[in-house]
């Protein structure tokens, strides 16, 4: 400890981070708890963020930082893996490196994880555009969700890694993340879950000091039916959990194959019918997707196209 303040390990996760990882380090730098170490993992490639840290390293000589550097590109989770493996603090935090902390982030979250005797923090993220255009909006956890919780987190992922903290106890407890391919975008959804089935306490505040970066949209829409997929392999995944009940597992599923099918409902319109009657499968007593799934079997769009031609 530095003057009795725990030492708080700061995992970087870093992919093509040189633009913007500056920007999070700086953030690092603000911050009012002044007794932390970093650790950045560059999965595989080639670019200047070592040169980066080792440049921040020299103005903060009595802070503790690790680099790694993946020989191959294994993704986020293991990313984060190698840094919760090397970390050496009371506490464990994690910061994407295009995102960033307010001065007060980690003495806040210490101060309330302290109060609460919580093993997990986290907070709503204020989410700003890469390109700084649009206004920026808070994101994060609905009171339904709180009231709710923990049944709220298998059906909806409202945690954004960097506003999270945990007790370095339990995140030993609780292990890496899963790095399967089928959660590949989903990894932080099933590390909430997983925790939940450790027994976390977890406590949460309105106050917004984690800045998200919200990079290339129209790349994020791309992979919006992936990205569900894999969120329902993470909640396959914890089908046989016993903390939460099997109305909200079953409902969880049958929402996002609903979403998948609305996601496709005008471009494949086979596979959107496909996927209602997934939907139905998890959750048959769901009147609205019965509904749309008959209008389905009478709305064809390439019909409706041809009329509209003629």
């Amino acid at each position: 400890m530095q003057n009795g303040a725990p030492l708080v390990s700061i995992i970087i996760p870093c992919y093509k981070a040189e633009k913007e990882l500056p920007s999070a380090l700086d953030s690092i730098a603000r911050q009012t708890h002044t007794n932390w170490e970093v650790l950045v993992v560059n999965d595989c490639w080639q670019d200047s963020t070592e040169d980066i840290v080792n440049q921040f390293q020299k103005s903060y000589p009595n802070n503790p930082f690790k680099f790694f550097r993946h020989s191959k590109n294994e993704g986020l989770g293991a990313t984060r893996n190698t840094g919760i493996k090397a970390a050496a603090g009371d506490f464990v935090a994690f910061l994407d490196h295009d995102d960033r902390w307010d001065p007060k982030h980690l003495e806040h979250a210490l101060t309330t994880m302290s109060r609460a005797k919580a093993d997990i923090y986290y907070s709503p993220v204020l989410v700003f555009n890469a390109d700084g255009t649009g206004n920026d909006w808070i994101w994060g956890p609905t009171q339904e969700d709180l009231d709710q919780f923990p049944q709220s987190i298998f059906n909806r992922n409202f945690i954004q890694p960097s506003s999270a903290v945990f007790s370095r106890e339990f995140i030993t407890r609780l292990g890496p993340m899963d790095t399967a391919p089928a959660v590949h975008f989903c990894e932080d959804h099933d590390y909430w879950i997983r925790a939940v089935n450790l027994g976390a306490k977890f406590v949460t505040t309105s106050e917004v000091t984690a800045h998200y970066r919200y990079a290339n949209p129209d790349a994020a829409t791309s992979k919006i039916p992936l990205m569900i997929e894999h969120d329902i392999s993470v909640q396959k995944k914890h089908l046989g959990s016993t903390v939460f009940f099997t109305a909200t597992k079953h409902r969880a599923i049958a929402g996002n194959y609903r979403r998948l099918a609305n996601f496709f409902w005008k471009s494949h319109h086979v596979k959107s019918l496909w996927f209602l009657t997934q939907s139905i499968y998890w959750c048959p007593r769901d009147l609205g997707t019965l509904r749309q799934f008959i209008k389905g079997i009478f709305y064809w769009p390439f019909l409706s196209r041809k009329l509209n031609r003629a």
